[in-house]
């Protein structure tokens, strides 16, 4: 007898089409991005040797590579499909980001939606934009705003920017809602055992904590997820679901009993 096979998981022409795109330009853009200084390299017969590349570069691929991998998980069910145009323009963390988990917030999808996908599409292609004005208005004014920017309070305030965005990205996941009129109560505790124990791991091994700071993220999100998923289990972390969203799961439950 020949083996059935199995059926094929329903994915939504929307994402489908968005992962295709995606894909091709990404490939495109890594052509791009190899091409010119490969084709430099050979026109200019400057190029160098591999051997070497890989020995000066080895420290940092032990670095960014489980990063990436971390980040990847922590990132996508945000951005969805968009998450290929936040690669390539860059600033995720600093502003991608921000802007992908106000656009939800704002919009009152459900994360995961082909709605919230679209409004976290919309946000990133123009923050993007906002970025390229922003950075051709200061190359225009550079010289003219050399000595305010060059001051003393500017460079504090800026040593701060970050600090102060990370701090209101915190403030968004304090609350319960996560957007969609989805309601997470006491999510928050899930993240307290590993916020001690990599507090504590810093203080042990400050100095070479940037080393593994790629692989904590990826065993950061590997224990957050199963005392996640304990503690909901245990009734500490409750989620409430919209009543239509919540009677379609009831009547599905139902049907399969």
């Amino acid at each position: 007898m020949k083996k059935e096979k199995k059926a094929k998981p329903y994915v939504d022409p929307y994402f489908e089409e968005m992962h295709k795109k995606g894909i091709i330009l990404t490939i495109i853009s890594l052509v791009l991005f190899v091409g010119v200084p490969t084709v430099t390299c050979i026109v200019y017969d400057i190029m160098p040797n591999f051997g070497t590349v890989i020995a000066t570069g080895i420290g940092l691929i032990a670095i960014f590579v489980p990063t990436g991998i971390a980040e990847m998980f922590g990132e996508v069910p945000i951005m969805g499909s968009s998450y290929y145009l936040a690669c390539l323009t860059g600033n995720i963390l600093n502003l991608k980001l921000p802007s992908a988990i106000n656009a939800i917030k704002v919009s009152g999808f459900k994360q995961g939606t082909k709605e919230a996908d679209v409004v976290v599409g919309i946000a990133i292609a123009i923050s993007s934009l906002v970025t390229l004005v922003i950075l051709a208005i200061g190359v225009v004014l550079l010289m003219p705003l050399e000595p305010f920017l060059t001051s003393e309070a500017v460079g504090v305030a800026a040593s701060n920017v970050l600090p102060a965005l990370f701090g209101c990205l915190v403030l968004g996941f304090i609350g319960n809602d996560v957007g969609g009129g989805v309601i997470i109560k006491g999510r928050l505790k899930a993240a307290i055992l590993p916020f001690i124990f990599f507090i504590v791991l810093y203080l042990l091994i400050s100095d070479m904590y940037e080393l593994f700071e790629g692989f904590l993220m990826i065993l950061g999100i590997v224990m957050i997820y199963f005392i996640t998923k304990k503690m909901y289990k245990a009734g500490k972390i409750e989620v409430l679901l919209p009543e239509t969203e919540a009677e379609s799961i009831e009547e599905a439950v139902q049907n399969d009993k």
